[in-house]
Order: structure tokens, then C-alpha cells, then sequence
């Protein structure tokens, strides 16, 4: 196995050298250029807890999700992971389910653990003490002070969302939205959407259920207390076999394959009848499109953002404060 020291013998340069270049410090950059190829050439591994030892880190970093159950935050941990093998990190898994006190004893383990940051996906309150002098980015909820946090234009998701559902021929919209409290991003959706029905002056009605820290991610995974939920509000909007509103916009895609599925058991047709557009337009896994019609997220675009804030929380101290990713409508059979 190559050492530190055939790559610069191969290369021509001194060990403080080479080292400068697996640092990722300045140097001159024909030297760079020789040190990458007797790396590539030797096939020299970098040695990450002796790296991390020098430079006081760990080359650790900690990434909390409510669940993998949702394919959302399997896709946003598949695309970390690749923006953080690429800087020479290495990713901590850990799972919330939306517990609270499960999250602040994550935070609290990774702080005890040295890792060099945090991407926190939470849905629920985080004890601010806890993120003080630890580099933490959040998706999709602001925690305050100058913890950056990344999100996509959940706004104008919801005014995309109506905006499609009424260009395709509804004329009275629904809004259902699942979630946590109104601190969270998502529930912009909301906003943007009754923007676009007032300005239009289209008739609209908004359905809400917040979780208020709801655990083992209930409102954000098909359990059996969210269909009865579902069931219990699409019974509430039919009258004589019939769907009082034309149009849905859902808060998430699953909640929206749920509502058609009950409205399917009135005989009800999507999207002859009722047209429904999600949110999140994950692809299914061999498919290559989303359950249903929806506005898409881009993970690929998340993950890469909140590992650069994540970087530059880390190397430097401070990074933007909040970043909007944007959004887009994609075609899933649930719209005409």
C-alpha cells in the first residue's frame, strides 16, 4: 500500500507538500497538479483520522432525518453522502423519528463525538443550547440566530401548485396540508397557494393538520392514524358521490396518493374528476416518475447547498443565513 511518502517521492516534492495538497492547503499549482497524479497514479488512500488528528477534526459529520420510510429523506441521504465522500467526509446516520428528545440526544451525542458538523433535518424544537459553537445546518425549519437553514420555494410550490391544477380546468381548490407548526418552511405552501386563488379570485378551502411534534413520524408516513385521518376529512368534501372541489393541492405526495385512493372508493375518477397535484415529485425506484403529478423538489440541489453551508460553517465560521432552492411541476398521471 502507497505512503505519504512514494507520493512524493513519485511526485518530486517534499512531504509538506504533499500534505498541504491532502489538506486541501494552498501550494503552488504545478506542485498540485504532480501530487493529484502520483495519488491517482499509486493509488494512495488518505488516511481520514490522521488527517482529521492534525487539523483537529474529525472529518465526521452527523445527518438527522425523521425516518427512511419516506423515499424524500432516502434520496436526501443518498445525495449527502455523495457530496460528502467528495470533500473527504464521512456521514453518521441517525434516525429521530420526529422525537425530540431522541434529536437533542443525537445533538448531544455528536457533540461528545467531536464530529465537525451537523445537517439536521427536525421537525420539532431543538434545545438551542445544544447548538452553540457546533456548525449545524437545518432543512426546512429556522432554529434562529445564525443557524443557516435550506429549504425549497415552498411558497411558490403552493402558488405553482393551484396555478396548474386551474390552467388544467378546476375551478374550485382544496388545499389539504399535513405538518408541523407554522416556524416550519412547508408551511409556506399554504401562503402560496391562497396568493394565487385570491389574486385569481378562484374559490378555494384549506384542510391543516399539525403534529405538534408528533412521534414516530405519524404525519409524515402512511400509518394507520393518517389514513383514518385522510379517510375522515375526504368523507367530509364528498356530497351525493361527488368531491365538492375539482382541484386538490396535497402537502406531500403520499398524502396526495392517499386522497386519490379514497376518492377512488366513491367512484370518483383522478383526474377526470378531480385533479390532484403533491408535493416532493420523487421518482418511484425503477419507474422514473412520481406516484402522482407534483411539484418537485430537487434533491440533488439540497443536499448540495446545505453540505457547502455546512463547509463553510465549518472552515470559516459563518455561512449565508438562509437559502430557497427552487421548485417545478412534474407530470404523475393525477393532472389532465
Amino acid at each position: 500500500m502507497a505512503t505519504i511518502k512514494d507520493v512524493a517521492k513519485d511526485s518530486g516534492v517534499s512531504l509538506g507538500t504533499v500534505s498541504k495538497v491532502i489538506n486541501g492547503l494552498h501550494v503552488r499549482e504545478d506542485s498540485r497538479l504532480k501530487v493529484e497524479a502520483s495519488i491517482k497514479k499509486l493509488n494512495y488512500k488518505v488516511n481520514l483520522n490522521a488527517r482529521g488528528l492534525k487539523a483537529q477534526r474529525t472529518n465526521d459529520i452527523a445527518v438527522i432525518v425523521p425516518t427512511m420510510e419516506n423515499s424524500f429523506f432516502t434520496l436526501l441521504i443518498d445525495n449527502i453522502e455523495k457530496e460528502l465522500t467528495s470533500r473527504g467526509k464521512r456521514m453518521l446516520i441517525c434516525i429521530s423519528r420526529n422525537d425530540k428528545h431522541k434529536i437533542n440526544s443525537y445533538i448531544e451525542m455528536a457533540r461528545n463525538s467531536k464530529v465537525d458538523g451537523i445537517f439536521g433535518v427536525s421537525y420539532s424544537n431543538i434545545r438551542n443550547s445544544l447548538l452553540q459553537d457546533m456548525p449545524f445546518v437545518s432543512f426546512d425549519r429556522h432554529f434562529g440566530g445564525s443557524i443557516p437553514c435550506i429549504s425549497s420555494d415552498n411558497y411558490m410550490g403552493g402558488y405553482l401548485a393551484a396555478n396548474v391544477l386551474y390552467s388544467k380546468g378546476s375551478k374550485k381548490l382544496l388545499c389539504f396540508w399535513t405538518g408541523s407548526d407554522k416556524t416550519s418552511e412547508p408551511y409556506k405552501r399554504i401562503d402560496g397557494f391562497k396568493e394565487f386563488c385570491h389574486t385569481s379570485h378562484i374559490a378555494c378551502g384549506v384542510i391543516t393538520h399539525t403534529d405538534f411534534d408528533q412521534t414516530d413520524t405519524d404525519m409524515m408516513y402512511a400509518s394507520e392514524m393518517f389514513r383514518n385521518m385522510v379517510r375522515k376529512e375526504v368523507a367530509s368534501i364528498v356530497r351525493d358521490g361527488k368531491c365538492v372541489y375539482d382541484g386538490i393541492f396535497a402537502s406531500s405526495d403520499h398524502l396526495a396518493y392517499l386522497i386519490k385512493q379514497e376518492l377512488a372508493s366513491y367512484g370518483i375518477d383522478v383526474p377526470k374528476d378531480v385533479q390532484i397535484v403533491g408535493f416532493d415529485g420523487i421518482p418511484v425506484r425503477g419507474v422514473g416518475k412520481p406516484i402522482v403529478s407534483s411539484i418537485q423538489q430537487s434533491v440533488e440541489s439540497i443536499a448540495a447547498a446545505g453540505v457547502d453551508v455546512l463547509m463553510k460553517l465549518i472552515d470559516e465560521g459563518s455561512a449565508e443565513s438562509n437559502i430557497t432552492i427552487p421548485v417545478e411541476f412534474v407530470d404523475g398521471g393525477t393532472t389532465r
